[in-house]
């Protein structure tokens, strides 16, 4: 079953991504939005992604989403979850929709999927992003630029560039092909990878100024208190791109980054060659990738990092 024998069946379709909203759930859920508005203009599809960075929106449709679903928006025919690994990680209240859906399809690639969010599952964790794994579940001849530049950008952000290890072969297909759509490539990968705003630069660099080294110089940590937030007026979408910062450290295998969201600690984890993070974030609720993950944490920065070094130390 591909994207267009669904869609053939439903008149009403809703679609989600995932809490606070990266590259690729921005990239995929707008284009899956766009193709269906592209090929099927009889759909009424809406979609719902809570707030993501502003650069994003050089997206076609990206003023076009709304950030939380609630009742008078009715039910839905279709509902697709994008880029999600479990029902708690759904944003703009998606759960709730997806109860009334008559058929719902999550779309994702996140080794810790259980394959059973939807009435139809679509996860490949092999994959380098959700983008990708839509794409090859579209028809190439009916993805237009606007749907190809929504997908290179997903695909993009969650490559890190094409450096990280998910980037494979079928990526590289993929990123072809997208390119014979006449995407502005270049224009997507500066102004949404390549740069920040002042006050992002501003609180990366505090970050970093702030950050210490443990365990042999193998891991690289640091964090953000609800002070420190109020004084540089950053919200947790302002803060995408630290950990990657973080990760750029000589030496490191692991890099570690938390900051405050809605009164608990959000983890943010990377490893390059050895440590499987997922693993890591499971310990607090999470998961992800196993070079990238996240979890919660109640506890302190300093008790949460102390935990969290003690685990990756057993990998080490």
């Amino acid at each position: 079953m591909q994207i267009d024998d669904l869609l053939n069946e439903a008149k009403s379709v809703a679609i989600f991504g995932h809490v606070r909203p990266d590259g690729d759930c921005v990239g995929s859920t707008l284009g899956l939005y766009n193709y269906i508005s592209d090929n099927y203009p009889t759909i009424k599809v809406r979609i719902f992604l809570e707030r993501f960075p502003e650069n994003y929106k050089i997206l076609a449709n990206a003023n076009e989403t709304y950030e939380y679903y609630n009742e008078e928006f009715g039910d839905f025919d279709l509902t697709f979850i994008m880029d999600v690994p479990t029902i708690e990680r759904i944003g703009a209240n998606g759960s709730s929709c997806l109860r009334t859906s008559r058929k719902s399809c999550n779309i994702d690639h996140h080794i810790s999927n259980a394959k059973q969010l939807c009435t139809v599952n679509f996860v490949d964790a092999k994959a380098s992003s959700a983008s990708e794994v839509l794409y090859f579940l579209m028809d190439p001849n009916k993805i237009s630029k606007a749907t190809a530049e929504c997908l290179y950008l997903g695909i993009v952000h969650d490559t890190g560039a094409f450096k990280f290890s998910s980037t494979g072969h079928k990526t590289m297909m993929v990123i072809g092909d997208l390119l014979e759509k006449g995407i502005d490539f270049t224009r997507i990968i500066n102004e949404t990878y390549y740069t920040r705003t002042y006050t992002q630069t501003l609180v990366t660099g505090y970050v970093m100024m702030n950050s210490k080294l443990a365990l042999d110089g193998k891991v690289v940590y640091s964090y953000l208190t609800p002070e420190d937030m109020d004084h540089y007026s950053v919200t947790s979408v302002e803060l995408s791109s630290v950990i990657d910062t973080l990760r750029e450290v000589t030496g490191t295998e692991v890099a570690i980054f938390l900051y405050p969201v809605n009164g608990e600690y959000k983890i943010s984890l990377r490893s390059n060659y050895v440590v499987d993070v997922n693993k890591v974030a499971g310990a607090f609720g999470g998961g992800g990738h196993v070079r990238a993950a996240g979890g919660n944490s109640k506890d302190s920065p300093e008790e949460t990092i102390t935990k969290l070094l003690k685990l990756i130390q057993e990998q080490l």
